[in-house]
């Protein structure tokens, strides 16, 4: 049966609720949000692509609306379907005309200010579309219930479209009613309660011909005119979507028959999306999860008087997505908000993608009617507009009425894809500006209740933007482990639903393999796209309707169940497509940097003009959508979810056996985009260090993936701009030193030995008169922000000062905290231009940037409560210990038989600490020093383990002049006493000696 998510589909919806002052028209307030939740509605529970929906409100003439559907017709191959609300006027011949703005209700005027239905008529018989579908919420709308016309010309109608529907909300001679004040017009309302909520009367799918019984049915039950429609052909059982409150009757026991039951009582339909999450098409299958769903709408209740947005956090695989899109979208719409008016609220659901701002103002500008494009210049000029656009789009939509306590809801998933996708580090700013000024008002009540969903390993990244410290500090909610009972629930209600059997005692060995077979014991929280899967893949080994555990066993059980399905997908390539297979799922990939690795999403067409030969590309990438390990839109592909990466063990090893060749993909797929997007600038290209080992990578064919032809043009550019530079160096000495007076650059990087030298990194901070040097914000006697205070203090604070003295900075050096994950994406990026932080050198880094230093040499130690009576390592066994995610022994191999937690700072696992959430903390003796001087509840261990950490000052690669000088300051500055003093100020405590300082003489060469 067709769908309305089929290719060639067009939508358009069409409302008139304002009119010039003389008209004669009543004004319709509900059109704008009746149009906005229409849409909605049919984007995400009938599957229609966005792309395919057009809005027009309030066309300015007839002419203007006449264009959009004659448009229309033309684009349609598949579905068009036109949908009117507005006024509908009858003029003295009984000829039926849509109001448009311009529209005067006089009897001469009707026919030249409103579009008269024939018109539109005509224009639908013209479409290559196989069936069309006018929908009319207006007055004496039954003037058109013949099929595309009136009854006596159906014959021609018939002969010229394959299937016509006709449905109107009146008679032809009846008035179309709104109830004052409601959000939507009481026919289209009533239609979008059906699509949204469902009928509990009705078939497992929601067709033409079911909507038409429902509104029949409940409309004049209410009190409303009674629908009219008018079909043709096969149109009736064009299936809108699946009906979420469908439930199967009760199964009753047969006789055994013995020729087996016909193919059409076997359900294909399966109630288990695999590795995707439920979206809100699928609510009817989401079981498990009230109890979080409540929860959750409680406290988005609880933020009414708040001006932060409520985070979401759980790891990868805990069921977010699945949570917002099919868990709490639902309860707003059923009133599962304990807020009056809240379930008529419009509600916004997406993922940042790799252009977040531009998504936010997409989905914004459908709601409030402006240009998508308009809107997002606006709010990159200024994001706190984005309340103001709200509060209007909310007042416009209540008739410009009072909106006291009326908030749009704006769910943003996945939000870690704002680190992950976007390369523009000011249209991240931007996008969290504008969503924080959502939250909060701006000085008014909020317009807007803002909720973002976000990776537990990616907590590090948000709160390095002070708009969102606040939120994660105000009572997240954690995403946690469920129930076993919970489990059950999530695995028989859906089967039962669409009529399937379980097997007895197949859910029990599921449970068992998911460790949660005793009704106390939880599961691994991030198995639940593991457990999808599976069943999904039980689902494809059937017996006739019943799940077995035999199927359960082939499909490889909760555990295998990706691998077995991902082996035999690619055992069906050829050994070309096997290669090709392997590339396209490395580019989908984002290597993590201090997180764990996580898929992104790619543009397909531009993913595929990347490798050799596309066709076969798209074949491979079909078959991979066929099995569900890749997810295909309509011009973007990703991974399905990011537990592939990890339960598909090939997968896994393509990764690691080349995650430095990845990583240097990575930063020079993110610089060649970046580079492209502003006009190619030659300030964006790469040199030194990064463009010889980008050239390496690019050179070398043992590389799994290979740079795209715009790459190319990249590394060419900068290759090329490297060899204009190197003869412009190669100048005499005059005429070099005339070029650098005409630019203003004089000054003589410190170095005495080096005095006709200059360092490219600090010729850009004399040009911009400031030296931007990158500090921790959360490292206690290292360097932290202290209360009321603006700028960091701590030991490193005061060594990153006493460099920008030493180079001649003074006072024009500037500290900027920073997000330790990416100290050295803002490095490379340029956004910094040293970084004093505990940055440890390792030879993975040393790669990518220099180091001046070791300034100090850590040994690794623990850090305990005071009343804890652990002695020694030994008495560690079993307990759960935090360390941070970047530093190099955060594996802690040393305690197998304890659990570890990774934290983003010392000082957050210092408070998981005191909070009792852990039991220890494990890192470098400096950073614990400062915790037990800030904290006197706490004590180190003083047990020696692991590899010694040798921190350096970090900056870009390949500037020599700048190394050395930073190594001259690091001498000075432990010879003067300064080290000391500030040693004694911000880190001595009782009982804990100073380690002696190393500078850049005793560190080892060629690493």
């Amino acid at each position: 049966m067709t769908r309305l998510s089929a290719p060639g589909t067009r939508v358009l919806l069409i409302g008139t609720g304002t009119h010039s002052a003389d008209s004669g028209l009543p004004p319709v307030p509900a059109v704008m949000g009746t149009l906005a939740d229409l849409g909605q509605v049919l984007v995400e529970r009938c599957g229609l692509a966005e792309e395919n929906l057009r809005v027009v409100r309030d066309p300015a003439n007839p002419t203007e609306l006449g264009i959009a559907v004659a448009e229309e017709a033309e684009r349609a191959e598949g579905v068009l379907w036109v949908y009117y609300v507005g006024h509908g006027l009858v003029n003295p011949a009984g000829e039926l005309y849509l109001a448009t703005a311009a529209t005067d209700s006089r009897p001469g005027w009707v026919a030249y200010t409103g579009l008269a239905y024939t018109a539109i008529r005509g224009s639908l018989l013209q479409t290559a579309a196989r069936s069309i579908v006018v929908v009319l919420d207006c007055c004496f709308s039954g003037q058109a219930v013949g099929v595309l016309g009136d009854a006596d010309q159906q014959e021609v109608d018939l002969a010229r479209v394959h299937g016509g529907y006709v449905l109107a909300a009146a008679a032809r001679d009846e008035l179309a009613l709104a109830t004052p004040g409601a959000p939507h017009t009481a026919f289209t309302g009533e239609l979008i309660r059906l699509l949204a909520e469902g009928d509990p009367e009705g078939p497992q799918e929601v067709t033409l011909r079911q909507a038409y019984r429902y509104l029949d049915r409940t409309l004049p039950a209410r009190g409303f005119p009674r629908p009219r429609h008018r079909a043709s052909a096969w149109i009736d059982d064009l299936v809108l979507c699946s009906n979420p409150a469908y439930r199967p009757p009760p199964l009753t026991p047969v006789v055994p028959a013995p020729t087996p039951a016909p193919d059409d009582a076997v359900p294909r339909t399966c109630p288990y999306p695999g590795l995707a999450a439920f979206g809100p098409g699928q609510t009817q299958w989401f079981f498990g999860r009230d109890r979080l769903t409540t929860e959750l709408a409680e406290k988005l209740a609880g933020r009414m008087d708040s001006t932060d947005p409520l985070v979401v956090v759980g790891p990868s695989g805990s069921g977010k997505s699945s949570l917002l899109g099919a868990g709490l979208l639902s309860a707003l719409g059923k009133g599962g908000m304990p807020v009056p008016g809240a379930k008529t609220w419009p509600h916004l659901l997406f993922t940042p993608t790799e252009h977040p701002l531009t998504e936010l103002t997409t989905r914004l500008a459908r709601l409030t009617g402006e240009s998508s494009a308009s809107l997002r210049q606006e709010l990159a000029d200024d994001p706190h507009r984005s309340a103001a656009v709200i509060r209007e789009m909310l007042r416009a939509r209540a008739g410009q009425a009072a909106i006291t306590g009326t908030r749009l809801v704006l769910v943003v998933d996945q939000f870690e894809e704002t680190f992950t996708q976007c390369a523009d580090t000011r249209e991240r700013q931007v996008f969290i500006r504008a969503l924080c000024a959502a939250a909060n008002g701006d000085g008014g009540e909020p317009p807007a209740l803002v909720v973002l969903s976000v990776r537990s390993d990616f907590h590090g990244h948000c709160v390095t933007f002070p708009e969102l410290r606040p939120a994660f500090d105000n009572t997240p909610l954690f995403i946690g482990p469920m129930s076993a009972s919970e489990l059950r629930e999530a695995i028989e209600q859906p089967a039962q639903l669409t009529g399937l059997t379980l097997q007895p005692g197949l859910v029990d060995i599921v449970l068992r393999d998911l460790g949660a077979d005793r009704a106390a014991q939880d599961h691994d929280p991030e198995a639940l796209p593991l457990l999808s899967h599976a069943l999904r893949a039980t689902f494809r080994h059937r017996e006739d309707r019943t799940l077995t555990v035999a199927g359960y066993v082939a499909a490889g059980g909760i555990r295998n169940a990706v691998e077995t399905t991902a082996e035999a997908t690619y055992g069906e390539l050829e050994p070309t497509e096997q290669q090709t297979a392997r590339s396209l799922l490395l580019r989908l990939i984002h290597v993590g940097e201090g997180t764990q690795d996580t898929r992104r999403r790619a543009s397909r067409t531009r993913l595929l003009q990347g490798l050799e030969d596309p066709d076969v590309a798209a074949s491979v990438l079909e078959a991979l959508h066929r099995a569900g390990l890749v997810t295909l839109e309509t011009d973007t592909v990703e991974i399905t979810h990011e537990a592939l990466l990890h339960a598909w063990p090939r997968l896994r090893e393509w990764i690691d056996s080349d995650r430095s060749g990845l990583h240097i993909h990575q930063q020079l797929a993110n610089a060649t985009y970046a580079w492209d997007r502003k006009g190619r600038n030659p300030a964006l290209l790469y040199r030194g260090a990064r463009l010889g080992l980008a050239r390496g990578w690019a050179d070398d064919p043992v590389h799994p993936i290979h740079p795209t032809r715009l790459e190319r043009e990249f590394l060419d550019a900068s290759t090329q701009a490297v060899r204009r530079r190197r003869k412009l160096v190669g100048l005499p000495a005059v005429a070099l030193c005339f070029l650098l007076l005409l630019t203003g650059i004089t000054r003589v990087v410190y170095d005495n030995r080096h005095s006709d030298a200059t360092s490219p990194t600090l010729q850009r901070a004399e040009k911009r008169g400031t030296l931007y040097i990158g500090v921790s914000a959360d490292q206690p006697g290292l360097s932290e922000i202290p209360s009321g205070s603006s700028s960091p203090a701590g030991f490193e604070a005061d060594l990153a000062r006493y460099i920008a003295k030493d180079l001649g900075f003074g006072n024009k050096a500037k500290l900027i905290p920073l997000d330790p994950v990416n100290r050295i994406n803002y490095l490379e990026t340029g956004q910094v231009d040293l970084v004093v932080d505990a940055l440890t050198i390792t030879a993975e880094r040393m790669r990518v940037v220099d180091f001046a230093g070791p300034y100090y040499v850590d040994v690794q130690n623990i850090l305990l409560r005071r009343g804890d009576r652990a002695n020694s390592m030994k008495d560690l066994k079993g307990r759960i210990i935090c360390t941070t995610m970047y530093s190099p022994n955060r594996q802690l191999t040393q305690f197998p038989k304890s659990t570890t937690m990774a934290r983003n700072s010392y000082g957050e696992c210092a408070r998981d600490l005191l909070n009792g959430k852990v039991d220890a903390v494990a890192g470098g003796e400096l950073a614990l020093t400062g915790l037990v001087r800030k904290y006197q509840e706490l004590r180190t261990l003083k047990a020696s383990f692991g590899e010694p950490e040798r921190y350096g000052v970090g900056m870009q690669h390949g500037d020599a002049v700048l190394q050395r000088s930073v190594c001259g300051s690091l001498k000075h500055y432990a010879s003067s006493g300064n080290w000391q003093d500030s040693y004694n100020n911000h880190l001595a405590s009782p009982g804990l000696l100073p380690p002696k300082p190393v500078t850049c003489a005793d560190m080892p060469q060629g690493e």
